[in-house]
Parts: C-alpha cells; sequence; structure tokens
C-alpha cells in the first residue's frame, strides 16, 4: 500500500515513487520499482510528510498555474533528512541585530549620497535571498509538470504563469526608487552616481573604501560571532551543499548522471520526430527545455531568443517570458507529453534519483548519522 505524506519514515514507502503529475486535476501516476531504500534510516523523519503538495491553482479561464518542478509523493529517500538539512534556524537576537546593522548601513550611505548631490532612498530590510529549504525541494524533480491525462495535456498545456514582474508583485517585491531615480540620471550622472556609492571600477588600487557603501560597511563591521545557525552551516555546510546537488541540479552536461543523459537523448530524439529542436540554458536538460520553449513562444508560433547573457527581465516582451495557455504553447506541452509516455521519462528518472539518494545515504552514512544526533540539541 502507498502512503502519502509518512510522518514516520517507512522503507516499505520509499520503494514505490509516486509522481504526482497533475496534484489537483486529475490525481497521481504511480510508478513502482524495486524497495532500493536503506534500511538503516532514522526511524523519525521531523516533519517532512507535513509539507503539502502544490497543488494547482485555478489562474485564468480554468487553466491551472504552471509549475516548473514535479512532487514525488512519497518522497524519495534523501527527503527523509530534509528537515535536519534545514538547521536549526537563525536565533532571534540575531536576526534582530543584522536588521539593525543593515537598517544603519543603508541611513549611513543614504545621508553620504546626498552630501554629494544625489538622492538614495534607503533599501527597507528583507531577509537575504537563501535557497529553497531542502525539506520542501528534496521531495521534486526538476521536471515541469504536467498533468497524466492527455487530453487535459491538450486542453492546458502546462498551465499559465504570470511574468517575473507579475511574481514579484505577488510576493510583494516593488520597484526599487533607486533604480527609477537613476533612470533619470544622463549617462555622465549615472557614471559619477556609481563612483559616489560604489567606488571607481576602474581604478587598479581600489577606490571602494572611500564610497559612501564602503565607509557605510567599515562604520558597521559584521560581528564573526556565528549563531547557531551559523554554527551548523559551518559543521554540516559541505554535507547540505552536496546533498542539494545531488541530481537534483544539472548545470553543464560533463556532471550529469549518465543514466539522464541518455534518457534526454531518447526524449530529444522523439521530439526531433516531432519537429521539435531546442535551445536552452546551460542549466536545463530534457523536458525543462520544453517548457522553457513553450514560455518563449508566441501565439502565432515564433519562438523569442534565449538571452545567455544578463538582461533585464523588462526588456523582454511578455510572451517570451510568461505562459498564456495559447495553442502554440499547448503544442509544445502536448508533444512533450507524448515523449514522456514513449520513453516512459517519468518512471526512469524517478527510478535514478532514488538509486541517487541510496548511494548518497550509503556514502555520507557517519555524516548523516551526526547530523541527525546533533539535531536532538537544536
Amino acid at each position: 500500500m502507498v502512503r502519502t505524506g509518512p510522518s514516520k519514515v517507512d522503507d516499505r514507502v520509499l520503494g514505490v515513487a509516486v509522481v504526482c503529475l497533475s496534484l489537483a486535476l486529475s490525481g497521481c501516476t504511480v510508478i513502482s520499482v524495486p524497495n532500493q531504500a536503506d534500511t538503516s534510516a532514522p526511524e523519525e523523519a521531523g516533519q517532512v510528510g507535513d509539507v503539502e503538495s502544490p497543488a494547482w491553482t485555478i489562474a485564468v479561464d480554468g487553466f491551472p498555474r504552471a509549475s516548473r518542478d514535479t512532487e514525488m509523493d512519497p518522497p524519495p529517500p534523501l527527503a527523509q533528512y530534509g528537515v535536519y538539512f534545514d538547521g536549526p534556524g537563525e536565533d532571534a537576537a540575531t536576526v534582530a541585530a543584522r536588521t539593525r546593522r543593515q537598517t544603519a548601513i543603508e541611513e549611513t550611505v543614504a545621508a553620504c549620497m546626498s552630501g554629494q548631490g544625489f538622492r538614495y532612498v534607503p533599501a527597507p530590510q528583507r531577509d537575504a535571498f537563501v535557497l529553497p529549504k531542502l525539506s520542501v525541494s528534496l521531495r521534486y524533480l526538476p521536471i515541469p509538470m504536467l498533468s497524466n491525462d492527455r487530453d487535459e495535456v491538450v486542453r492546458v498545456g502546462y498551465g499559465v504563469m504570470p511574468t517575473p514582474e507579475e511574481q514579484d508583485f505577488e510576493n510583494g517585491e516593488v520597484e526599487d526608487p533607486n533604480v527609477t531615480y537613476t533612470q533619470t540620471l544622463s549617462p555622465e550622472e549615472f557614471a559619477a552616481y556609481q563612483k559616489a556609492r560604489f567606488g571607481d571600477p576602474d581604478d587598479p588600487a581600489g577606490t571602494s573604501g572611500n564610497s559612501c557603501s564602503g565607509r557605510a560597511l567599515a562604520q558597521y563591521p559584521e560581528r564573526p560571532e556565528p549563531d547557531r545557525q551559523g554554527r551548523f552551516e559551518v559543521e554540516f555546510g559541505d554535507l547540505v551543499y552536496a546533498a542539494r546537488f545531488n541530481g537534483r541540479e544539472v548545470f553543464h552536461a560533463e556532471v550529469e548522471d549518465p543514466r539522464v543523459l541518455r534518457l534526454d537523448a531518447e526524449w530529444g530524439a522523439c521530439m526531433a520526430k516531432k519537429g521539435f529542436g531546442f535551445e536552452g540554458l546551460d542549466s536545463m536538460h530534457g523536458p525543462e527545455l520544453a517548457f522553457f520553449q513553450a514560455e518563449r513562444t508566441h501565439p502565432d508560433g515564433v519562438v523569442g531568443p534565449v538571452h545567455q547573457e544578463f538582461i533585464w527581465t523588462a526588456e523582454i516582451p511578455v510572451e517570451e517570458k510568461s505562459l498564456l495557455g495559447t495553442e502554440s504553447e499547448r503544442t509544445v506541452a502536448v508533444a512533450d507529453f507524448d515523449c514522456r509516455v514513449e520513453t516512459d521519462y517519468m518512471s526512469r528518472y524517478a527510478q535514478i534519483q532514488i538509486a541517487l539518494d541510496n548511494e548518497f545515504i550509503a556514502k555520507h552514512r557517519a555524516e548523516l548519522d551526526r547530523l541527525v544526533a546533533a539535531a536532538q540539541e537544536w
């Protein structure tokens, strides 16, 4: 029997990968694989099993919200350690101290810039960018979500996805007034602004220390004493990094698992027979390329370019940075669906991930045991 969301690690369920292809629309496809789980895993897995799956939400005219990832439920073996990989979290005192320091730095920069004839608005204090918690991300495969009902894919494709700007707005992000201000400056004024704020980048001796930002950072240095999360990162950072990129992130072909390379080659050959060839970023592979092409496809079928170099998203047309649910997008999704079925892509990929997880657990058993033991003191 398959259990979803177990509160305890049960090795019986780790031998079955259930890839949820359409959580709200048409249920899940059960992918049975031999039980490869390491039976010496810890009995308790914290609250990993309590993480809710991101059910598709109806966004526009009955189209679901697209997702770049697909959840495995029950989760793959390594996910049982996810709650431990997240660490104890920062102390409240550390968060408060960092906020005070950042506020002081921003106010000091604003005063300095004003003294040099420029306007600078102190940035609101937000938590720095962090990678997704492993207690969540280890449950997912980097494969865009599709319904397991072909008729549903014909109707909705991958679903719809707002532009990056719309997503920022949804997340409470607002336009930086300092960016708006610098856009009103002439090229010469902008260069002077940048030099005042950051120093002269062309000076080989370096002038950042004499800039407004440099002086503010020197006035309010970062305290070296790590809190409990900092100590955790020192002790277990290498293990956490290795777990995060254990087959789940792909940067270049030479670091991909050869089994994934073969699977992607079969999928790509199938898509080529259907008339699809793909360009993509170096970090993309397999169905990610199809999803990315659908994002760049205009309603008339014209495919926008791949921007390998940095470019402001505001400079990219809406049709090339979102999913609108158009027929041309759905055509890509249907071809992707058919090739996933023809190559048994989802089942094979899930089996590869389970094998990678078990290999990782066996290789790092002592470190994982030490991590679980340390977590008892948090």
